[in-house]
């Protein structure tokens, strides 16, 4: 699937950043036709380093002279509705007839990103017929109140917009005891680890690294919908066992469990694990009315035994979704990756809690917006009842 990459705002900026570096080196260029960075702060696009100087949009010269919405999306809202035609130029001016589907960034508890996105995504929707997607960062509960109010209404607003939003919990992948970059690139690495595999899976046009059951963009498209959480798995052979499969003297290598596999098991395992370690945001997968996975590696580690026993599995597992799969070869690698995503979630108990904490922030309407927030947030109208 081609994707049109919106970054807005601080951190959705950065998770295009990471995800413009790794498919620039990956190997998977034509899965990226469209980037745009778009930002009221003039250093967040300044700190870019893989988003090309073209590709970044900076909002409101006028009412916030490049200084940023200061984490208020009422703000981050205006400068995005000031600069619409803006926008949409920059985005008309790249190549939107090679774009599957948007792909909008952005933190929710944040600013410009909370407050432009909604307005961005809009916008996509009026003038393209692709679907659009958002992939929204929450904030952690050590931010406060404030960011989990901001976020509250972001969603809100999203989901009148968006075809389907991808949640990443900062709570699940934060680390303790390294810097703040640090932690936050780590967590930006993750969220593109999964999407990379998932939507460069079916983009190949060389003969040998065509898939045995290759999944398209309408598979993708299938696959997504309401909320959705997403996770991956990975084994990496050892350079022992790389030469012992080429007929030369064999070393000592890192093996695991794993590697003492049958192909079949082997990838089965993979995808059970993806779909039970740690997901991007924590959910019963048993409430998903959809889901996607993709196997990624060498193909001759690939087995599709393995891979029609995930995916039964995975619909055992879901209590009988929607599952598609598929697997995208790579000849050269060592690792052997599973991707997997889970969407129409009716039970996400972190956006009941979001909720509450931003309730607390006493953010325009009381409890009047509070209410509102349950309803139209359908996955925690259960839990606020």
């Amino acid at each position: 699937m081609r994707i049109g990459a919106i970054g807005v705002g601080q951190a959705g900026g950065r998770i295009l950043d990471a995800f413009v570096y790794n498919n620039i080196w990956g190997g998977h260029k034509d899965v990226l036709p469209l980037t745009l960075a778009i930002n009221a702060a003039k250093a967040d696009l300044l700190g870019l380093s893989s988003v090309p100087r073209k590709d970044r949009l900076l909002l409101g010269h006028t009412l916030v002279k490049g200084h940023g919405s200061g984490g208020n999306p009422e703000m981050g809202s205006k400068v995005a509705e000031d600069d619409k035609r803006n926008i949409r130029r920059a985005i008309g001016e790249r190549s939107t007839h090679r774009v599957d589907a948007f792909l909008v960034f952005l933190g929710l508890g944040g600013g410009t990103g909370a407050g432009a996105s909604p307005v961005i995504t809009q916008m996509l929707k009026e003038v393209y017929k692709e679907p659009v997607y958002a992939l929204g960062v929450l904030p952690s509960q050590s931010e406060g109140s404030l960011y989990a109010g901001n976020a509250a209404r972001s969603l809100r607003s999203l989901t009148e917009s968006a075809d389907g939003i991808l949640l990443f919990d900062n709570n699940i992948w934060q680390r303790d005891g390294v810097t703040v970059k640090r932690s936050y690139d780590q967590m930006n690495l993750e969220i593109v680890k999964s999407l990379q595999v998932l939507f460069a899976a079916g983009e190949q046009t060389s003969p040998g690294k065509v898939g045995m059951k290759v999944i398209d963009a309408s598979d993708i498209s299938n696959s997504i919908q309401g909320f959705a959480t997403f996770g991956s798995s990975g084994w990496t052979k050892s350079w022992g066992q790389v030469i012992k499969e080429t007929g030369k003297k064999a070393i000592s290598g890192r093996g695991g469990s794993i590697e003492q596999l049958d192909p079949a098991n082997r990838v089965l395992s993979l995808i059970q694990s993806a779909a039970t370690g740690r997901l991007s945001c924590d959910c019963d997968i048993r409430t998903a009315s959809r889901a996607l996975a993709i196997v990624a590696g060498n193909p001759n580690e690939m087995n599709k035994e393995g891979m029609d026993r995930g995916k039964q599995w995975l619909e055992e597992a879901t209590g009988g979704a929607e599952v598609r799969g598929g697997d995208y070869p790579s000849p050269n690698a060592r690792e052997l990756v599973s991707s997997v995503l889970f969407s129409g979630l009716k039970e996400v108990p972190v956006l009941k809690a979001l909720i509450e904490r931003g309730a607390a922030a006493k953010f325009k309407g009381g409890k009047e917006s509070r209410a509102q927030l349950y309803r139209a947030l359908p996955t925690v109208q259960r839990a606020a009842d």
